[in-house]
């Protein structure tokens, strides 16, 4: 079966077979393959990138907006290298995954839009989100952008409405994709396999629901018209499971084990990849306010069910959605008493936060007081970090704390470092977080993109960014995960991964706005997407 982690278990060479060139030319390309090999023009400079981007005929959605903003940046950027890179990487998801979008679904009439993370032919909720929010803040200057991200939001919400456990579905009913091969595990509750990828329960995929709507709301000027009847539905089954995974192992009275809400058993010799104690999880305790999640944003299974990061990502959307779409003219057509779901909103956010504070701290002896990345209640806790986002390095760009929070300084030391983390992994040719998913020789370029965005210090902002421009085998793309002892980043996994090509979009928009001097030629100040759209616009009246 094409499972996340298979796809992942490969390397590539950018050297390409004239016979495969031959193939591609003429029609659009296979970009699984496509992405494997080098295409002309090369930019001349230190890597000498090739050009990446599909035929304009291939391309799955364009945006105008998004195309302006590309060429204003490279024509801003002092290196051509970096100027190649975000023509290649900024417009991937949309040149590459948007493998279907419609204004009006015959399914409710509503815009729809279908998400693929790149080389597996599903959607993953948090991928998705993640790989849309580098465009919205575009979306006021394109109104087909605008549809596009509607229609995520939609197409998000009838999947949590069909089966609120699951990480990964199949293209939506009516739209003519074909589906992948689906990872029929033994879980409970049964979910709905003819649109379920893989059903691994993780706490993110739900509030990257809330962060996709959030993220539109927020840079749309208040467009609340996702609002409808599924959404709120979804919305609902969102606070339902979250409340559900907030109940303990035992009955603190009693000491009797409770019932279970979720379990997920695999057959796979790979321990990361089902759960113990016959699929439900080691125990956790009572009282602590937080909220199990059996898988990580890496697919992975969790040892201590309470996974902080991803608690710190549902609290966080969970205060957004309470501030953007909490308000009584959004009501639209919710089912329940808006009241009731106001005072559960408000219930959560209070037992998380104060759980984060009680049992997510933890006094280490090295470091002092740190966010652990697991924690069961009991005492134990998993002192480490992932590189997929929610992830503990990420805290102030999910928006939970500023970066010069002193717990959270502590933290990044901590995690940044060999010592503190056991999957800090470095070598001869790279260095970043890793984790389990891929091994330990392996670190992720999305590491070293959030570590630029969590960063005040110029040196260290360079040297990771230095470290991701030299380690893409020569194709100008981001990959999954790159060995640390390889060269160039030859040994690599993945040519096709579009999340981390719009992380490193989003990391450039970042440097442009907070760092310009980094990345631009001299002179040019901190960038603004809406006053740069805007200058464009009024010249293109003007001839």
């Amino acid at each position: 079966m094409a499972t996340r982690q298979q796809a992942s278990s490969g390397s590539s060479s950018s050297s390409s077979p004239q016979s495969k060139l031959s193939k591609l030319a003429g029609k659009c390309p296979d970009y699984v393959e496509y992405s494997k090999y080098p295409h002309k023009p090369i930019e001349p400079g230190d890597y000498n990138y090739p050009f990446m981007r599909p035929p304009p005929k291939c391309r799955t959605f364009s945006s105008p907006a998004v195309e302006r903003v590309i060429e204003d940046l490279k024509a801003k950027v002092s290196s051509p290298d970096l100027g190649r890179l975000i023509e290649n990487c900024l417009p991937n998801t949309l040149d590459t995954t948007i493998l279907w979008h419609t204004d009006k679904s015959a399914q409710d009439g509503s815009p729809h839009t279908f998400v693929v993370t790149g080389d597996i032919h599903a959607e993953w909720l948090r991928d998705a989100a993640r790989q849309l929010a580098v465009y919205q803040p575009f979306v006021k200057h394109d109104p087909k952008l605008a549809r596009l991200m509607v229609g995520a939001i939609h197409t998000q919400a009838f999947y949590i409405n069909v089966s609120p456990y699951c990480n990964a579905f199949h293209p939506p009913p009516g739209s003519g994709i074909h589906k992948g091969n689906t990872a029929k595990d033994n879980v409970f509750p049964p979910p709905n396999w003819n649109q379920v990828f893989e059903c691994k329960y993780e706490i993110d995929s739900l509030a990257s629901f809330l962060t996709l709507s959030n993220d539109y709301y927020e840079n749309s000027g208040g467009d609340t018209s996702f609002m409808d009847p599924s959404w709120w539905q979804a919305f609902e089954k969102v606070l339902v499971v979250i409340k559900r995974e907030s109940v303990p192992s035992f009955d603190e009275e009693s000491g009797r084990a409770l019932k279970h809400y979720y379990s997920f058993k695999r057959w796979t010799d790979i321990g990361s990849e089902t759960l113990p104690l016959g699929g439900v999880g080691n125990p956790v305790n009572f009282g602590t306010g937080l909220v199990r999640s059996a898988f990580r944003p890496s697919d992975d299974a969790t040892i201590l069910h309470f996974f902080i990061p991803g608690n710190i990502h549902a609290v966080t959307e969970l205060k957004r959605t309470r501030k953007n779409l909490l308000k009584q003219e959004n009501l639209g057509a919710a089912k329940s008493d808006f009241a009731t779901i106001k005072r559960v909103v408000d219930e959560l956010i209070k037992n998380i936060n104060d759980g984060l504070n009680t049992y997510g701290i933890i006094d280490h002896p090295v470091y002092g007081k740190v966010y652990a990345y697991e924690v069961d209640g009991y005492g134990g806790a998993v002192f480490m970090d992932d590189a997929n986002i929610p992830s503990l390095l990420a805290m102030p760009d999910m928006g939970f704390v500023p970066v010069d929070d002193p717990v959270y300084q502590n933290t990044r030391r901590m995690i940044l470092r060999k010592e503190g983390n056991p999957y800090y992994l470095t070598g001869a040719f790279f260095e970043g977080i890793g984790g389990p998913h891929v091994g330990i020789q392996n670190a992720w370029p999305m590491s070293l993109l959030v570590k630029i965005r969590t960063s005040q210090d110029d040196k260290e902002i360079s040297e990771a960014l230095e470290l991701v421009m030299k380690s893409t085998a020569g194709l100008g793309l981001m990959h999954e995960t790159v060995n640390v002892n390889s060269p160039g980043g030859r040994d690599y996994t993945r040519s096709w991964f579009a999340w981390c090509n719009s992380e490193f979009g989003k990391t450039i928009l970042w440097l442009a706005k907070h760092k310009p001097h980094l990345i631009f030629k001299d002179g040019v100040g901190s960038y603004d997407i809406d006053k740069a759209l805007r200058l464009v616009n009024q010249a293109n009246d003007v001839a």
